[in-house]
């Protein structure tokens, strides 16, 4: 979640300044050059099959945790230019967010993170891990506040991780990966490592540490969805128990995750949508945005899903 940058090429160095201007793609610089392939799990499943067995209860467990504390810019957060914030009188300050990791438990397949949570090293000692000094300067992490580091977060389940469910690479979405064991499966949507943007040179470097050493990230495979209702869903585990919904704009290969629990469905729609108020009022993210009206879309795709199931359960990128 990087605000826009502008690059000048300096006496051989690249200077950055934070601005609010839109990503442009800088070819060659993606998120990570580490090997993808396509992903072992997953089929294809049409949104109306999977909206007709989402209110039926199921088996899988979600604990969401809240891994630390921080904020953010509210124009990155949400639109400002959009006419509801304009009217609402919404004005740029700093906004309380969390950074999350969700914990799923399927009954036979075992223990999954969806995103990582906080490693309490890369936010006490970001130097350790890789983290740039300009990401470090820019992104507030000295107001990073962990709560449950990520390793206090997988130890706590008791059992193995098996793998982790990724809505997308931004740095603070990984940013637990230092806890994580390094033979486990990262899975993400289509072209999310590939995507190209100004801030990758700076975090490319980051990512690729990050991810040295590990097996080859995993891309699900989505078809176009036959129902126009959702850019595309996958079955996760083929039992229609966990679903991942591609939601693209906020980077190029963004995922939601749709569980069914025995209480009813529960939408994860990761960066989708920051903040509460973004929700409700449908208004999508604002400078930390790579394509706007991809965004925009997704973002009332799962609201309307939402609206047709009203007992679901949705659980925000960064507000309760």
């Amino acid at each position: 979640m990087l605000r826009r940058s502008r690059y000048l090429a300096v006496a051989g160095f690249v200077v950055i300044a934070l601005s609010g201007a839109a990503f442009i793609a800088f070819p060659g610089w993606s998120q990570t050059t580490h090997q993808t392939v396509t992903a072992s799990l997953g089929k294809p499943i049409s949104s109306s099959a999977m909206e007709a067995l989402i209110d039926q209860p199921g088996s899988i467990a979600v604990r969401t945790v809240a891994s630390s504390d921080w904020k953010a810019d509210l124009s990155g957060l949400i639109n400002l230019k959009d006419p509801k914030a304009v009217q609402a009188g919404l004005v740029d300050h700093e906004e309380p967010i969390q950074i999350y990791t969700h914990l799923v438990r399927h009954p036979t397949q075992g223990f999954f993170m969806i995103d990582t949570g906080v490693s309490r090293q890369f936010a006490e000692h970001p130097e350790s891990v890789g983290v740039p000094w300009l990401l470090r300067n820019f992104a507030k992490m000295d107001k990073l506040q962990v709560r449950e580091d990520a390793l206090s977060a997988i130890t706590s389940e008791g059992v193995p991780l098996k793998g982790v469910f990724m809505t997308h690479l931004h740095f603070d979405h990984i940013s637990g990966m230092p806890d994580v064991p390094k033979d486990i499966p990262f899975c993400t949507g289509p072209g999310e490592a590939a995507e190209e943007k100004f801030e990758n040179v700076v975090v490319q470097g980051m990512e690729n540490r990050f991810f040295d050493g590990r097996p080859a990230i995993q891309e699900f495979q989505f078809t176009t969805d036959p129902d126009g209702k959702l850019e595309g869903v996958i079955d996760v585990f083929g039992d229609s128990s966990l679903f991942a919904i591609l939601t693209p704009g906020h980077t190029a290969g963004h995922v939601s995750y749709l569980a069914r629990t025995p209480t009813g469905p529960v939408l994860l729609t990761g960066d989708a949508c920051h903040t509460r108020w973004g929700w409700e009022h449908g208004v999508e993210p604002g400078s930390f945005t790579f394509e706007r009206d991809s965004e925009r879309k997704s973002l009332l795709q799962l609201k309307a899903l939402s609206e047709r199931h009203p007992k679901m359960i949705v659980r925000l990128g960064h507000q309760p």
